[in-house]
């Protein structure tokens, strides 16, 4: 008895990944010494079964389907005897498809995810380059006044002090520390931004808020004054549009902060608040269990209530209306959103906070916080849709983020991460996958540099405030980040930079992972490495929208090519510290190419790739390739 289906390959499935409604789909398995196969399918509750047709090709039998005319999952295995007993075949048990396996009870199904395609993620967006600041720690502006400070602020004199949590007996931040970074400091610094590549910004919120995060929304309308005002907005949205950089906005809607205009709880804003009354505008924006005292919020953390985002006043004033938040800083310059904890906010939300960008900017792009595979995402029991065509333009790829991480410091093998990324290609409708917000850094993970020394494993979770890793650790980790980054950058997606990441900033948790950016006191060699890489995916657009596919390789060595009508580049990552390892494609004997780092003709048969080092070969094929 054999039986086989392999979903990545074109000889069994095609065509490959996601599709658009109401596609056909041809399914092919290679089997022999079996008999009654069927196919099983799934989709919204419905099963279905179909009955195979013989191949021209020896032992291959095949099923034309013709997928559903509404987007969602379609899931389908196999069944069949063999010496009579009952079989079936589905995916393996870590459900990333490829090739799958037999089973004598029920089999985990493949995933066809089935997405509407008329609306396409502009290229601005899929083409560029991405940087992430958080306001208050990028740079000190001119605009600075102590004057904008609420009175529970505590202000950092020194920029390169160690941020801190000044924390009461039940754990509440009553004091938060400041360092008066501003608006106006980021427009100051865009030329710095320019040099490496940059042409998207995404800001960490900026609204008035209590907190230094301003996760804790105060007053959606308003830039926080510590910040500056509309018009240092505005100003920042013109400089950099003249830049060719366009903005991100964070987008907090799932809760606001307890002192906001809308919630009041300390009745610091003149409006009545839905804590103080229930004849509060906003009284309905918010679920009390025990007015006014009880009420639902975010993960239990009680400055932070929860809205009711399916409410219709709510709706109107964050979507809907004609100066909505949304429409309201479009129009003031931003080109898009990134919603916070998106899992939080109910699909229909999305939708129509979707809707309502398009309406104001038809080019304009929704990234949403997702941790997790986003095409078959459960949350609070319900399957979302965020890739169902009238949601989400793209996620931030913390699976790209984990996994990478974990094949740099050897704890996942090449074949294993190059299984995960096919899985991701597999599940993600095109535009989805080429949009995928590729991080390594971010404002809720340690810093890279730290996470790839793996000091934390030394120091056995003590986040020391002062602690610095010694000469020998950071000389590792930036080996491995060179080796990391390149791969950020020569990957599907659009590559983000966690600020300070490219000049060797270092933290541990939360509020560690959000010093300052070391002005003057710069990892320059770093900077150097981080501008030619930036550089490299802006001069060759096949880093930007070519395809790509991975090749078998030793478990030390990622590989994998980019291609597009007139370019073919193998990408080589070597994790190994000791171990030179080769790479030949018997496609390519007596072939040269150019190595885009080292500016350098290399032979490709093998390629050759040093320890903790990469290469990125350029090829220049023989006429019948």
């Amino acid at each position: 008895m054999n039986f086989l289906h392999h979903s990545w390959k074109p000889e069994f499935r095609q065509p490959f990944g996601a599709v658009p409604l109401n596609s056909t789909v041809i399914l092919r398995v290679k089997a022999s010494e079996i008999e009654k196969l069927k196919l099983h399918t799934y989709f919204n509750d419905q099963e279905t079964f179909y009955s195979p047709t013989k191949s021209v090709e020896a032992n291959f039998w095949e099923f034309n389907i013709t997928l559903p005319e509404v987007p969602g999952l379609f899931w389908y295995d196999f069944s069949f005897e063999a010496n009579g007993r009952t079989y079936a075949y589905g995916t393996q048990g870590d459900l990333l498809g490829g090739e799958g396996k037999i089973y004598e009870t029920k089999p985990p199904s493949y995933q066809i995810t089935v997405y509407n395609p008329e609306r396409k993620t502009p290229a601005w967006y899929t083409n560029g380059i991405m940087y992430q600041i958080f306001p208050d720690r990028f740079n000190r502006g001119s605009d600075f006044s102590l004057d904008n400070f609420h009175e529970n602020a505590i202000l950092h004199p020194n920029w390169n002090d160690t941020p801190h949590y000044f924390r009461e007996k039940d754990n509440s931040i009553k004091y938060w520390d400041f360092f008066g970074g501003t608006l106006t400091g980021i427009t100051e610094k865009l030329d710095y931004l320019k040099s490496l590549n940059v042409t998207i910004l995404y800001l960490n919120p900026i609204f008035k808020s209590q907190s230094n995060h301003r996760y804790d929304t105060g007053d959606y309308m308003t830039i926080d004054p510590v910040l500056g005002t509309q018009e240092s907005f505005e100003t920042l949205a013109n400089a950099c549009k003249e830049r060719g950089i366009a903005i991100i906005l964070d987008g907090v809607f799932s809760h606001t902060g307890d002192d906001s205009l809308y919630f009041n709880k300390y009745g610091n804003y003149p409006e009545m608040g839905a804590c103080q009354s229930k004849d509060s505008l906003y009284y309905s924006w918010y679920t009390f269990t025990d007015y006014p005292k009880t009420y639902a919020c975010w993960w239990g953390v009680d400055s932070m209530p929860n809205t009711d985002e399916m409410h219709p006043d709510f709706q109107a004033f964050i979507f809907k209306n004609k100066d909505s938040v949304i429409k309201h800083w479009m129009k003031a310059g931003a080109s898009g959103w990134r919603l916070d904890v998106a899992d939080e906010l109910p699909d229909p939300f999305i939708k129509g906070l979707k809707t309502a960008m398009i309406e104001e900017n038809a080019d304009s792009v929704l990234i949403g916080e997702v941790w997790e595979d986003a095409s078959r995402k459960v949350a609070y029991n319900e399957l979302r849709t965020y890739f169902s065509g009238y949601e989400l333009d793209a996620v931030m790829n913390y699976p790209f983020r984990d996994t990478f991480i974990d094949f740099i410091i050897g704890e996942k093998s090449s074949g294993a991460t190059a299984r995960m990324m096919m899985s991701l290609s597999e599940n993600y409708p095109k535009d989805q996958f080429m949009g995928n917000m590729n991080l390594i850094g971010s404002h809720d993970r340690r810093r890279i540099l730290n996470v790839l020394s793996e000091a934390f494993k030394f120091l056995r979770n003590r986040a020391d405030l002062s602690y610095r890793l010694d000469d020998e650790h950071y000389a590792l980790a930036v080996k491995r980040l060179k080796l990391l980054s390149l791969i950020q950058f020569t990957f599907p997606g659009v590559p983000c930079i966690y600020y300070g990441d490219e000049v060797g900033v270092q933290g541990f948790e939360d509020p560690f992972n959000r010093r300052t950016y070391p002005w003057g006191n710069e990892d320059l060699d770093l900077l150097k490495w981080y501008r030619q890489i930036t550089q490299l995916r802006s001069d060759y657009p096949v880093f930007q929208n070519g395809s790509w596919k991975p090749y078998d390789a030793s478990d030390d060595l990622f590989v994998f090519e980019r291609r597009n009508d007139d370019t073919l580049c193998f990408c080589l990552f070597n994790r190994n510290a000791i171990a030179v390892h080769l790479f030949k494609q018997p496609d390519c004997d007596g072939c040269t190419g150019l190595d885009l780092i080292s500016g350098e003709t290399v032979a490709l048969s093998p390629i050759v790739v040093p320890p903790l080092s990469y290469a990125i070969v350029l090829t220049t094929l023989k006429p019948d390739n």
